[in-house]
C-alpha cells in the first residue's frame, strides 16, 4: 500500500507503526503528524518493541501519554486536541537503527 488516509484512525496507526519501526532518517518528519501521533500513542505504543517504545517516549516527548485517556471526541471528524502549537517541533530526529 502506498497511500494512507490519515483521517482513518486504524490506517494512520498502521502507517505510523511502519514509519517508527522501518522508517529512514527523514521519514518521521515527513510522514508523521506530531499531534496525531500524540493522540494515537496510547494504542500504538503497545505494538512496539520496548526499546523502540522507550526511545520514542524519550525523544518525541510521548512519555506519560500512555497513562492518559484519549480526549473525548478523539478520532471523530473535526476533532482538534488542545495543546501547544509547536507540539513535536524538532522531530527531524532519525528513527533508531535496529
Amino acid at each position: 500500500m502506498r497511500e494512507f488516509d490519515v483521517a482513518d484512525d486504524r490506517l494512520r496507526r498502521s502507517m505510523y507503526g511502519i514509519v517508527l519501526t522501518q522508517g529512514r532518517r527523514n521519514d518521521l518528519a515527513r510522514f508523521v503528524n506530531p499531534r496525531l501521533l500524540m493522540q494515537d500513542w496510547p494504542l500504538l505504543r503497545s505494538s512496539l518493541d520496548p526499546k523502540l517504545r522507550r526511545w520514542c517516549e524519550r525523544r518525541l516527548a510521548l512519555r506519560g501519554l500512555a497513562a492518559q485517556p484519549a480526549p473525548a471526541g478523539a478520532g471523530e471528524p473535526g476533532f482538534t486536541e488542545p495543546g501547544p502549537a509547536q507540539a513535536g517541533a524538532g522531530w527531524a530526529e532519525p528513527v533508531p537503527p535496529e
